[in-house]
C-alpha cells in the first residue's frame, strides 16, 4: 500500500475551545478530535472544550510550589538542633494507609 502525501495543510478550528483565541501549539494535537462532518473537510479538527479547562489547570499549578520550603527548613533546623523526633506509630499508620490506597486504586 502506498501512502500519498497531501498538498493541503490541515487546518485547526479552536473557536469552540478557546472562544476564538489560539492555544499553544503543543496542546493542539493532544486534545484534537475529529470534527463532526469530517467527510466534508478531513483536514479540519475541533479542540474539545475540556482541553481549555485542562490548560487552565496546568497554568494555575505552575505557580504552586511542590514543596513547602519553610517546613523543610524547620525540619532541617530541628534535626541539626537534635529536637526532631520521629513518631513511628504515625509513620506506620500513614504507610499502611498509602498501601491501602494503592491496592484500592489498582483493584478497579
Amino acid at each position: 500500500m502506498k501512502i500519498q502525501s497531501s498538498s493541503t495543510t490541515p487546518s485547526i478550528d479552536t473557536t469552540s475551545a478557546t472562544g476564538g483565541s489560539t492555544r499553544s501549539e503543543g496542546r493542539k494535537s493532544a486534545a484534537a478530535t475529529p470534527a463532526s462532518g469530517a467527510g466534508r473537510d478531513a483536514g479540519t479538527v475541533r479542540i474539545d472544550p475540556r482541553a481549555s479547562l485542562l490548560a487552565a489547570a496546568e497554568a494555575s499549578l505552575e505557580n504552586v510550589a511542590a514543596v513547602d520550603s519553610a517546613r523543610v527548613d524547620e525540619i532541617k533546623r530541628a534535626i541539626a538542633e537534635g529536637r526532631f523526633e520521629v513518631d513511628s506509630r504515625r509513620v506506620a499508620e500513614r504507610l499502611v494507609g498509602s498501601v491501602r490506597d494503592l491496592i484500592l486504586t489498582r483493584g478497579n
